[in-house]
């Protein structure tokens, strides 16, 4: 009797075993090259936290890793290296990818229009997300949005500019094409480069200034080290700005119904952690930026009308020449019009406020 149970018992381990074994062969492993480096908090952050959920929803049957920008790829090459299945996953800013369709510009930012909430809106309610599948579907990838972010910071030089004449001459980097072209037309010089390599291009003055993301993310590259001047108002360029992920689509169409669904709603999970990170970390950002003696240049109203006027004129000029762009485009548009008559109703409410006098709370 007790070399029967304990056959029995080595039995039942012996398949344990084999179970496991087996259920660890079956594990899909899938690696994720980004645009970005463990520098640029918090969308690295962003990456590992996305790349932990999907390992924990799908109980391991699905475990991703993360290759910031450099180590598998440079950053401008994520698109070719997810399109082609060097990896499964990736995720930048779609507007890196205008080399091969300038209507990737619009699923990052746009200057004057487009808050986090209307992104939010469009994408998930307003036939977005579906165009932007179709765009990607084109490179053979799957498309979510991965990120979004509040009003960028904008300009950081060293030079105060508050005139239009003083955007004369400077060059600056950006990222987003419908801000390149602004930025030409005002005299500016405009140049492209990926975000970790901003502050070494500042050091070494092959650059004037530079535009990268929000409050907190630009304290962590450091640019209070490198300029001297905020040009203010925050955001006009990038009012809200979007992160993609790329899925390349063979991988994708392996994969079962809910490991698909745990991928999307990681992503899903992932913009509403930025949004509140990055707006909860620039509290602080601001104050330090103060304290390091960061000065703010405002730009005045003719600037400023101006800027506004050559960004409607950019998306006009794309759309007549890119049918892609002007779908996607008029798409944005016919829901901003519509939305007006819920802002015009919520009156300074639209976007939150600013009390003149706050309770005191004791």
């Amino acid at each position: 009797m007790r070399k029967r149970v304990l056959f029995i018992g080595v039995m039942m381990l012996v398949i344990g075993f084999a179970l496991v074994s087996t259920a660890q062969a079956q594990a899909i492993k899938w690696r994720m090259a980004t645009g970005r480096t463990p520098a640029l908090t918090p969308h690295h952050e962003g990456d590992l936290r996305f790349a932990e959920t999907v390992n924990k929803m799908s109980g391991a049957r699905l475990t991703v890793t993360v290759h910031p920008a450099g180590e598998l790829m440079p950053a401008f090459e994520v698109f070719d290296g997810v399109r082609k299945g060097v990896v499964e996953l990736g995720g930048a800013w779609s507007t890196y990818w205008t080399g091969k369709n300038t209507a990737f510009d619009l699923f990052c930012s746009l200057g004057f229009i487009m808050t986090p909430s209307d992104w939010m809106t469009w994408l998930y309610e307003g036939g977005g997300l579906k165009l932007g599948q179709e765009l990607y579907g084109k490179y053979g990838m799957m498309y979510f949005p991965f990120s979004v972010l509040g009003p960028e910071s904008g300009f950081r030089t060293n030079k105060p500019i508050k005139t239009l004449a003083d955007f004369k001459g400077v060059i600056l980097r950006t990222g987003v094409l419908q801000t390149i072209y602004v930025l030409e037309q005002i005299g500016a010089k405009p140049v492209r480069i990926p975000g970790g390599e901003i502050y070494m291009a500042l050091k070494l003055g092959t650059i004037d200034g530079a535009e990268f993301s929000v409050p907190s993310t630009d304290w962590s590259l450091k640019f209070q080290e490198n300029t001297k001047y905020w040009i203010t108002p925050a955001g006009w360029h990038q009012v809200g700005t979007v992160g993609d992920l790329m899925i390349n689509m063979d991988a994708w169409k392996k994969l079962s119904p809910d490991l698909q669904a745990i991928i999307e709603n990681a992503a899903m999970s992932n913009m509403v952690w930025t949004y509140a990170k990055t707006n909860w970390e620039s509290i602080a950002a601001v104050d330090k930026f103060k304290a390091a003696g960061i000065q703010e240049s405002h730009l005045d109203q003719k600037a400023e009308e101006k800027l506004e006027e050559l960004c409607i004129k950019f998306m006009e000029m794309e759309a007549a020449k890119n049918p892609d762009y002007a779908k996607i485009a008029k798409s944005m548009v016919d829901f901003l019009k519509g939305f007006d008559k819920v802002r015009n109703i919520e009156g300074r409410f639209k976007s939150g406020t600013a009390l003149k006098k706050y309770p005191e709370i004791k």
